[in-house]
């Protein structure tokens, strides 16, 4: 019927009289006389005009022919599209973009209403905008579940206009109003109990931290109430307080969550006591009464283990700034290291991409920053390492060109001397003493959040404003030298899961810098980097075994001096053997104990390693050394190389390298075959010395 109407009225107009008529007259304001285009009203007028009509002047009536009309199109709603990330959290402000089909006047909060399932106390907030744009701003109030939902609608209450005058929808309050805009799904924040392990203290008490973390940053405050309890599969004693047969001293409470926290924590002392041969205990952290969000996991076990394990992904390496301190602060780098004799493959422990890397937020009090993930499937080689480095990383080349490039750039900057700690889960929700493989604190960096991104007693900081600080890192003990005995931890990475005992300081000038002063250098590796392997195919026997190694031609000193070598140098030298099975390809020795800057103890050496060349020694009677000649033989012992960057002015020290530079991708060393090496130190101080390195070579 509708289109029947239509074709009659396009009909009657076309068949009207063209000239001096004295039908009704549309307002042309195009004069010309060719096509045109007029509205009046509601209608819209397309086609061809005539002259004027009798007595009209130009610009007054015209007659239409030849034309049609149509009906206007009037002032409508277009969309109503979510402006941001859905889904959205309880109490969040979310946008809306409104869009009409013209511009119009008269919008705002009064306009707008609110259609939610399961959601209560949302609301309009604000409206912004001109034109045919508006921007509307909504609090998402209150879910009773996940999956709740939030629509705006547009209410028509006659009040908003086009330019010409024109109503909403066309006069009448409710025909221009629009309900099928997008969806938000609102949920509610949710708190839960997360796992938490410690090691039972020899002696006083640790603390057994958990975390209760929220789904999402709170954004009005949310708290919820905790208590510990006995339970879980072997149930530890709780007590007011260590003694007789109380495991740990049971608390509660209540934690308070202020807008943009995402994570607590809840310390429970452990107690030490005497018994023997136990197993590892449990207890339980319960959560409850939540106000502001709601319970998700409402109960965390706490396990006791007994002895330490060492980690078996341990942050051997890092820095947070630079050699200029503050004003360096992206020249930082985290170096991983799997601590086994096996492959390993990040996996993480829950749905996330991998292993997270965490530090510091602006406080103790605020959520841990993700500065990095180790995408899953990443294989970091037995002994091997995996280097995350800042944007303004400037030791990619040391030991070659890109040799120790970054395998993963971080996404935000650490604080200076800010905690950093590893996690199996990318998801800051889900970060736990349970999910924590790792972590390192400095200074003050303690309680609340800091207690879970450290171990232990925390490192002395490195003085981010010190001038005379050069290229630096902390790097975890492979020696641990105890007079009497030697190296306490036989080249292996020390996690005894104490900060403070288990990482050293060193920098290339030896300064003083409030971390402890040692001469060293950083020394960051990749997962392309030589791994250690005198414990698995490579050997450094004495150049000559028929006499011991503390003469010649086994140790050789010469009392020239030179720099760093006020009193000439020393010489170690051995014979080198390659039993890896396959030929290999670099060969370095890593300083992990050395008499150096400044003397520890007095009556002791102060050497640096130096870069030297080759040279002939004479008299060997080893048949290893000289074969296939008959001892006794000459043969050439080759130089080793200072490995930069950094430079290291003062010479090298702890950490510091010494490369093979005779071993080469392009002359590798065959597999049974040897290498005659010395390494060259120069004496800044004599007295009593040690020298400990280890071999790293690849394959």
């Amino acid at each position: 019927m509708r289109h029947s109407l239509i074709t009659l009225l396009l009909l009657s107009l076309l068949l009207a009289p063209a000239r001096g008529q004295t039908t009704p007259q549309l307002t042309q304001s195009a004069v010309a006389g060719g096509g045109g285009v007029s509205t009046q009203g509601s209608l819209r007028v397309e086609g061809a005009v005539g002259q004027p009509s009798a007595g009209a002047s130009t610009g007054g009536a015209f007659t239409l022919y030849g034309g049609f009309f149509a009906p206007g199109q009037g002032t409508s709603v277009l969309s109503v599209a979510r402006a941001s990330a859905n889904p959205a959290v309880q109490n969040s402000s979310v946008g809306y973009t409104v869009t009409f089909n013209s511009p119009v006047t008269g919008v705002d909060a009064a306009d707008f209403m609110l259609t939610t399932a399961g959601v209560t106390g949302a609301s309009v907030t604000g409206v912004t905008g001109a034109g045919a744009t508006y921007g509307v701003t909504v609090n998402t109030g209150t879910p009773a579940s996940a999956g709740a939902t939030l629509r705006l609608d547009v209410v028509d209450d006659d009040t908003i206009t086009d330019a010409g005058g024109d109503l909403l929808g066309g006069t009448g309050v409710g025909n221009g109003n629009f309900t099928s805009g997008e969806v938000y799904t609102v949920n509610p924040i949710t708190a839960r109990a997360n796992a938490a392990r410690v090691s039972e203290p020899p002696a006083g008490t640790t603390p057994l931290l958990f975390t209760v973390t929220l789904s999402s940053p709170a954004t009005n405050s949310v708290s919820v109430n905790y208590a510990t309890a006995d339970g879980g599969a072997t149930p530890a004693t709780g007590g007011a307080a260590c003694g007789g047969a109380v495991d740990y001293e049971t608390t509660s409470g209540t934690l308070n969550f202020s807008a943009g926290q995402q994570v607590k924590t809840v310390s429970v002392d452990v107690c030490a006591d005497a018994a023997s041969g136990e197993s590892d205990e449990t207890l339980l952290l319960n959560l409850s009464g939540a106000t502001g969000g709601n319970v998700q996991v409402a109960q965390a076990t706490g396990t006791i283990t007994q002895g330490t394990t060492p980690g078996a992904l341990v942050i051997s390496e890092l820095r947070t700034f630079g050699p200029g301190g503050s004003n360096d602060p992206n020249d930082e780098f985290v170096e991983l290291y799997n601590n086994t004799d096996t492959p390993l493959t990040v996996a993480a422990s829950d749905a996330t991409a991998g292993y997270g890397v965490f530090t510091t937020g602006a406080s103790c009090d605020a959520t841990p920053v993700l500065v990095g993930t180790i995408p899953n499937g990443t294989v970091i080689p037995a002994r091997g390492h995996y280097l995350m480095v800042g944007t303004a990383y400037s030791l990619a080349n040391y030991g070659g060109t890109g040799a120790a490039a970054g395998d993963l750039t971080m996404s935000s900057d650490i604080p200076s001397n800010g905690n950093v700690a590893l996690f199996s889960t990318a998801d800051v929700a889900n970060v736990s003493t349970s999910t924590r493989l790792d972590a390192v604190g400095f200074g003050s960096n303690t309680g609340a959040v800091c207690d879970l991104l450290r171990e232990g007693a925390t490192l002395p900081p490195a003085a981010a404003n010190q001038s005379m600080l050069g290229q630096h890192s902390y790097f975890r003990r492979q020696c641990d030298f105890v007079s009497a005995v030697g190296c306490a931890t036989s080249g292996n990475t020390k996690d005894t899961g104490e900060n403070a005992a288990d990482l050293l300081f060193a920098d290339t000038n030896g300064t003083t810098a409030g971390a402890g002063q040692r001469l060293g250098a950083p020394g960051p590796e990749n997962l392309s980097s030589p791994v250690r392997r005198d414990t698995s195919g490579v050997s450094a026997a004495l150049l000559d075994s028929s006499v011991p190694s503390s003469v010649g031609p086994n140790r050789a000193r010469d009392f020239a001096s030179g720099d760093n070598a006020t009193y000439g140098t020393l010489s170690i030298r051995r014979r080198v053997t390659n039993t890896t099975g396959s030929p290999v390809t670099r060969l370095r020795f890593r300083i992990v104990e050395l008499t150096t800057f400044p003397v520890d103890t007095p009556g002791n050496a102060d050497l640096r390693a130096v870069t030297s060349t080759s040279v002939s020694v004479t008299s060997i009677n080893d048949p290893g050394t000289c074969s296939p000649a008959s001892p006794p033989c000459t043969v050439t012992v080759g130089g080793t190389t200072l490995e930069t960057p950094p430079g290291q002015p003062g010479g090298g020290g702890y950490n510091s390298t010494l490369s093979a530079g005779a071993v080469t991708l392009g002359t590798p060393l065959a597999n049974n075959a040897a290498v005659n090496l010395q390494f060259v130190l120069g004496i800044e101080t004599t007295g009593k010395f040690r020298f400990y390195i280890i071999v790293e070579a690849l394959p």
